[in-house]
């Protein structure tokens, strides 16, 4: 059944010293996600601001069937291949909003 709106996070400890090439193959990955697959919002990659290895990334999919679907693609599994040669921990996860408080709608 299609609940809506669903959030693909990925928590990523990288190698030392490969944190560039991490990057890079992490942003063509997504914006190869962004351009061919259907269901995807968008993408954001936060990086741990003291620990510079950690890192987290998200982003909404319209609903669960095409985030499934995404990760079940051949370009889906040949990029988190290149992903993990880089990283010591992969953590990926399938979310739902459950609390969304946004400053816009408080009067100040």
């Amino acid at each position: 059944m299609d609940e809506g709106i669903v959030y693909s996070v990925g928590l990523w400890t990288v190698k030392t010293g490969k944190e560039e090439a991490f990057l890079k193959t992490w942003t063509d990955f997504a914006n190869w996600t962004l351009n061919y697959q259907k269901g995807s919002l968008s993408v954001v990659m936060l990086q741990d601001s003291e620990q510079k290895n950690r890192f987290i990334s998200f982003g909404p999919w319209k609903n669960l069937e095409s985030l499934q679907a995404w990760r079940q693609r051949p370009e889906f599994k040949a990029a988190f291949l290149k992903l993990k040669e880089l990283c010591d921990e992969i953590k990926p996860n399938t979310m739902k909003s459950v609390i969304n408080i946004s400053s816009e709608f408080i009067q100040r």
